[in-house]
């Protein structure tokens, strides 16, 4: 297969139980021209074989072994030897829900010729398979498809997620604008590549269908064994996204939009940091709160705007202890 039209990159790490769902659920697809690549990131457990075994059975797909090395570098080393024109992301322990997917994506295109970024959608359950919420972005008017007004539409409505697995992004573009995932941060390295991806494309649609089945796990995310490493890497993202705002932006609109975005991601962590109010380095991170509250003034989501007015009432921590405890009744 010399240039297929998806490469379609799936890290492993010690998912052998939902592997052969993941891989099966993209090899049915009815679009048929695309290599699939597992990299199996130092699994511990059989997942690194069953990549093997399942390759074995379908000629489209390509299995890489390395050493363990995350999540991040894993998708790198898919796409340093992908083949496709586009290229597209799945946790190995999700899937997808819609055999004609691929088809749906490469209408877009074909529409859209040269088009650097495809958005979609997501629908989210937990582990038991209890339904929990569909993230799926509002199609697009024809006429209304400049990056300006696609992006405004998009992040104003917060219907562009951080999410890697929601996108499709002409490799072409990706290797031109150095858009590799960023190795060792353990939060916040989909919304800082996210970022990236918003500022550098020149061109940038919507396949309205929520197609990718995101099984949330209860244990082992980040909203269930918060550190303090999780918020700092997540405000290193936010301080690298603003400088790379501010080095890159084409516009005064862009610039803000793209601030929108951050506003977001930052309004997010007052959720999460008052878990660590017991711990001895507690002061800095909300000096780090405070330093990055003047985003709060791009309140376009409704989320933004209820942190903003929470903040300026009951001040910074006050509001971290509030939402801290509207979680845990809700």
């Amino acid at each position: 297969m010399s240039e297929p039209m998806f490469s379609i990159i799936v890290p492993v790490y010690n998912t052998e139980k939902e592997l052969e769902r993941c891989v099966n659920s993209v090899t049915c697809q009815t679009y048929r021209d695309f290599e699939l690549i597992l990299v199996d990131d130092g699994s511990k457990d059989n997942s690194g074989a069953l990549c093997d075994v399942l390759a074995e059975a379908d000629t489209r797909i390509v299995v890489v072994h390395q050493q363990n090395s995350g999540s991040s570098e894993a998708r790198n080393t898919g796409i340093r030897i992908a083949k496709g024109q586009y290229l597209i992301f799945v946790d190995s322990d999700d899937m997808w829900d819609d055999p004609d997917a691929l088809h749906g994506i490469a209408d877009v295109i074909e529409k859209n010729p040269g088009v650097d970024v495809v958005c979609f959608g997501v629908k989210i359950f937990d582990d038991d398979g209890t339904f929990v919420k569909a993230r799926i972005p509002a199609s697009l008017k024809e006429s209304e498809k400049s990056k300006e007004a696609v992006l405004r539409q998009l992040v104003y409505s917060n219907q562009y997620f951080s999410a890697s697995y929601v996108k499709v992004l002409r490799r072409g573009f990706f290797i031109d604008n150095d858009l590799f995932f960023v190795k060792g941060l353990i939060s916040g390295e989909d919304g800082e590549w996210s970022a990236r991806v918003m500022v550098c494309c020149n061109s940038i649609d919507v396949f309205s269908n929520g197609f990718y089945k995101r099984i949330r796990r209860k244990e082992g995310g980040i909203t269930s064994s918060i550190k303090k490493k999780n918020i700092l890497d997540v405000f290193q993202a936010i301080d690298n996204g603003i400088q790379f705002i501010d080095k890159n932006a084409e516009t005064d609109a862009l610039k803000e939009i793209y601030r929108e975005y951050w506003a977001y991601q930052y309004a997010m962590l007052f959720s999460l940091a008052y878990r660590l109010h017991k711990d001895p380095g507690y002061a800095s991170i909300i000096t780090l709160f405070r330093k990055y509250k003047w985003l709060l003034k791009y309140d376009h989501v409704r989320k933004v705007k209820a942190v903003r007015i929470l903040s300026a009432c009951a001040g910074i921590r006050g509001a971290l202890y509030t939402l801290a405890v509207f979680n845990r009744l809700r």
